[in-house]
């Protein structure tokens, strides 16, 4: 419970943070107060609405019977955007008056400092460096990207805003599992560039929507672009905040990552972090063989979860899934390999200060339950 006043401060920071009766936060009203809650036709802010976390996957257990369930929109695609031939910009992707909008398309002038002159560790710093009142809802959805940034540079350590330089710059490749409504916000992400002076990243995005979006592109659209192995987005942000550039891909091959598919065993393609957010490590069997590749190969690795309690069940988890899946994975392992799965390893669990503001509404818990609300280090290098 003493993450409960931290959840409700973050959340109240905002104007329009207001707390029900029962502790929780009405998101969806605040979103129908700045006119975005909706499905198809509202820019970043698309969801299909529903009860369901996720997206269904083949090897999801079945849900328990009578549990209450609100269907999502028919037939609302995640990333129906890139079906077309030409992205959203700043204007009609965030769809809010012009004061309250993170531009990522700068007037001379008006760009953010230098991201490694700043110490940008939470919503009230960023939101000063981005000169953006908090009266804007810009955090509903930007915690994706934020949550990001905080997995690379303070969970898993292997990049930050002061890293790198004009003489020295940093390839940083990013594998992001289980995407889905981030695939209707991706220049969103664009925010890393910024964030991460003097980097060249490129992410790849996996998951069951990735592969449904990509198996429906046709000729002419963004979304093709996955199936000629180019990037469906890419974006360099201003010089002076250093040129980074950020390059996003879709792998449609297959609905899961894992380490029997030619593309994750290519060397080209090695990741320097894997990640997930709300991911749902132990209720997932799809997370298996990404949990037991990364800790048999050392692959930076970490996740977010709603809720820090379900965080702790998972870290105590590790040890039984590796021993179950260990027999069924068919990979040729070494012994430091083997070394690397068996030793002790501490899964750090840590409040991200870049959650998603405000406790969600689902049912009577009371213990905070947040989009992106904790994080966990799976695998790190300082382990």
């Amino acid at each position: 419970m003493e993450k409960v006043p931290q959840v409700q401060a973050l959340l109240k920071q905002f104007p329009w943070g207001r707390i029900e009766k029962d502790g929780t936060f009405a998101e969806p009203l605040v979103r129908a107060l700045y006119n975005v809650l909706g499905a198809e036709g509202f820019g970043y802010w698309s969801i299909p609405g529903g009860s369901n976390p996720h997206l269904k996957h083949a090897s999801d257990p079945p849900r328990p019977a009578g549990a209450p369930c609100i269907q999502d929109t028919e037939g609302f695609e995640h990333g129906y955007m890139l079906l077309s031939d030409r992205l959203l910009t700043d204007e009609t992707g965030w769809k809010l008056e012009k004061h309250l909008i993170p531009r990522l398309v700068f007037e001379l002038g008006t760009e953010p400092e230098l991201a490694s002159k700043v110490d940008i560790a939470d919503w009230e710093s960023w939101y000063k460096w981005r000169n953006l009142p908090k009266e804007s809802p810009a955090a509903l959805l930007l915690h994706y990207p934020l949550t990001v940034y905080h997995l690379l540079v303070n969970v898993l350590h292997v990049t930050g805003p002061k890293r790198n330089s004009a003489a020295s710059r940093q390839a940083l490749h990013v594998h992001y599992i289980g995407a889905e409504v981030e695939l209707n916000m991706l220049p969103l992400f664009s925010e890393l560039a910024l964030l991460l002076p003097y980097t060249d990243i490129k992410m790849t995005l996996f998951g069951v929507a990735v592969h449904s979006l990509v198996k429906k592109a046709k000729n002419n659209s963004i979304a093709m672009k996955a199936k000629q192995n180019q990037p469906v987005y890419t974006y360099t942000s201003p010089a002076s905040c250093g040129a980074s550039t950020l390059s996003i891909f879709l792998y449609g091959d297959h609905e899961d990552w894992h380490p029997r598919h030619p593309f994750i065993r290519y060397i080209y393609n090695k990741p320097d972090a894997v990640i997930g957010l709300n991911a749902g490590l132990t209720s997932y069997p799809a997370w298996q063989p990404v949990i037991l590749y990364c800790h048999m190969y050392n692959e930076p690795f970490a996740v977010t979860e709603y809720a820090e309690q379900s965080a702790e069940q998972q870290r105590d988890s590790f040890p039984l899934i590796i021993d179950h899946i260990l027999p069924q994975a068919r990979l040729n392992y070494h012994g430091s390999e083997i070394h690397d799965l068996t030793r002790p390893r501490e899964y750090l669990i840590a409040f991200n200060p870049f959650q998603c503001p405000g406790q969600r509404g689902i049912g009577q818990g009371r213990l905070p339950n947040v989009s992106n609300g904790f994080t966990i280090r799976v695998v790190g290098d300082d382990q």
